[in-house]
């Protein structure tokens, strides 16, 4: 298992579709690049999900 990077860490989110044509739902992936570049960290159904987990990821307080 990767350990913990070190601060200050940094991740994005990406917005992605799912699912078949004509029936698609956007999934927001949190992606660092540790312990590889655009790893993923998490998925979340909404956007104010990804903001929080971003959020937490980066701040070294919250960890």
């Amino acid at each position: 298992m990767a350990g913990k990077p070190p601060y200050p860490r940094r991740a994005e989110i990406v917005a992605k579709e799912r699912g078949k044509p004509g029936n698609t739902q956007t999934i927001y992936e949190l992606r660092a690049d540790h312990p590889k570049p655009d790893t993923l960290i998490s998925e979340h159904e909404t956007e104010a999900e990804a903001l929080d987990a971003k959020a937490r990821y980066e701040d070294e307080d919250k960890s």
